[in-house]
């Protein structure tokens, strides 16, 4: 039983954690980029990393050591739904990930990268299509809890 609080208290923790992340990054773009705020951006990004990897690690503790096991988790078709949509939100946030890293030696000489309108509108695009896809994450996994579907 603690196995199973701890795990569903990381991941939970875990998933606000990384919407906060995400959510901070896309309001950020919105108010104008300077060099305080690419310096956050910076911050919010890797804090979007490490919730995203700490979601996965707690996300497959709780598939395989706490609640209902592997047999059941591979054989629902929202789990595989799930896996997809967690798949596809982190190949989208390489995106922003590799503009910002590109950025971190300008940023500590003190410059603010130059950020045209394409590259503005690119990168919230981004953000809000990961936001939705988030979104969509909870709704899976009730499903997937309840074996919504699968039968009897």
């Amino acid at each position: 039983m603690f196995w199973s609080v701890l795990w569903a208290s990381v991941h939970y923790l875990s998933i606000l954690m990384l919407f906060a992340c995400l959510y901070g990054e896309l309001l950020l773009w919105r108010t104008g980029i300077n060099e305080r705020n690419i310096r956050t951006l910076l911050w919010l990004d890797i804090g979007y990393g490490l919730s995203a990897l700490a979601v996965l690690i707690s996300g497959l503790a709780r598939a395989g050591w706490t609640e209902k096991g592997w047999d059941f988790y591979l054989a629902n078709p929202w789990f595989h739904g799930k896996v997809t949509l967690f798949v596809l939100i982190a190949l989208l946030s390489l995106y922003p990930t590799k503009v910002l890293l590109g950025w971190r030696k300008s940023v500590k000489a003190g410059h603010v990268p130059e950020i045209d309108d394409k590259l503005q509108r690119n990168l919230r695009g981004v953000l809000v299509a990961e936001i939705h896809l988030v979104i969509l994450m909870p709704i899976l996994a009730a499903m997937m809890a309840r074996g919504v579907g699968m039968g009897s």
